[in-house]
């Protein structure tokens, strides 16, 4: 896929983890629509704005494999998450990971549900099994990739935990999981997932996702309308839903399994360069598999020195965040890693 964007040309693009790049394709599909919707006004919003949200609900079920009725549309994974919530009993404990996106513990803070976090470090998984079987929670809700480490939680790990505790309710915030990772929302043990498309599916701001399996509907005895209803306080912007249906849908006519396996590979050398370079932490460095999401040790200077580079990438946690996705190249690893060996020398 030859992804357009002048910033690919300009820079060395290593932030798609804070913002994806809107393609060239869905930046004049936006400038056509923001036109029809100035000449037709009402006809726009009774007419077109419903096409627009279908075939984006349709776009979205059929990337993630979930069925239509299953897929909702919100303006954001935070918006859809806080509401959501208020369909599950006030009685209901939530495990939550330590460090992971501080809006989760805010949200289910803000909803007065008891919770208890454990620590992201080694092993992290054994630590969730063990915490279950020692406590008494309804609800495992975290990031699939953490936004700071780019740890990628082991996704078939859940169901082992679902085996032995198939009440629980396992919620994800897939904002870091979806575009970037193979994901099939019906042959996982998520119960719930949620997203915004502004990073790895490159669709723009102002647009969310959220699946829930009919079996988690049944289980809090609730229904797609009353989800649907409970959705839509307020307006979603048609421009926004739409984009997110355009990028989604050029990601699935552009063979996307080809577009991740193109991308790994580059996730791949970049893990072990980083690694040999010593610049990950020791609990990310040996995990098996890793997101394309990497912090690496380093003080603000180093950062000033990658930006002077042309270098685009953002200081989180411990240091720098870097992230590739698949209109990134072997040239962009080859230059990070020129600028890195001649800082640290």
């Amino acid at each position: 896929m030859n992804y357009k964007h002048d910033l690919i040309e300009r820079s060395t693009y290593l932030n798609t983890a804070y913002t994806g790049l809107v393609s060239v394709g869905l930046q004049e599909w936006r400038t056509k629509t923001d036109q029809e919707f100035a000449t037709q006004a009402d006809h726009f919003k009774s007419v077109n704005a419903k096409i627009l949200e279908t075939n984006t609900r349709k776009q979205m079920a059929a990337f993630l494999n979930s069925k239509v009725f299953e897929t909702f549309l919100t303006s954001s994974c935070s918006a859809g998450l806080l509401s959501f919530l208020f369909k599950i009993p006030k009685n209901y404990k939530f495990l939550l990971l330590e460090d992971d996106y501080p809006l989760i513990k805010q949200i289910v803070a803000e909803h007065q549900f008891e919770y208890t976090e454990i620590s992201l470090r080694f092993e992290v998984e054994l630590s969730v099994l063990k915490t279950l079987r020692e406590g008494k929670f309804q609800v495992f809700l975290f990031s699939a990739v953490q936004y700071n480490s780019g740890l990628l939680f082991d996704m078939n790990f859940l169901k082992l935990i679902k085996k032995e505790f198939p009440n629980l309710i396992v919620l994800v915030d897939g904002t870091q999981l979806i575009g970037a990772e193979p994901f099939n929302f019906n042959k996982t043990a998520v119960d719930g997932i949620f997203g915004s498309g502004y990073k790895w599916l490159l669709a723009g701001h102002g647009n969310g996702f959220m699946c829930l399996k009919e079996s988690l509907m049944n289980q809090l005895k609730t229904s797609q309308k009353e989800i649907d209803d409970l959705l839509d306080f307020g307006h979603k912007s048609p421009l926004a839903i739409g984009s997110l249906g355009f990028a989604v849908e050029q990601l699935l006519s552009n063979d996307f399994e080809l577009l991740l396996k193109k991308k790994k590979k580059l996730s791949d050398l970049l893990f072990i360069g980083l690694k040999e370079r010593d610049l990950l932490e020791e609990f990310v460095s040996v995990r098996k598999h890793h997101s394309s999401i990497f912090t690496i040790k380093a003080n603000s200077k180093i950062f000033e020195k990658l930006k002077k580079e042309n270098i685009r990438c953002i200081q989180r946690g411990i240091g720098v965040r870097i992230s590739v996705h698949f209109y990134n190249t072997q040239k962009d690893i080859d230059k990070l890693f020129h600028v890195l060996d001649q800082i640290i020398k």
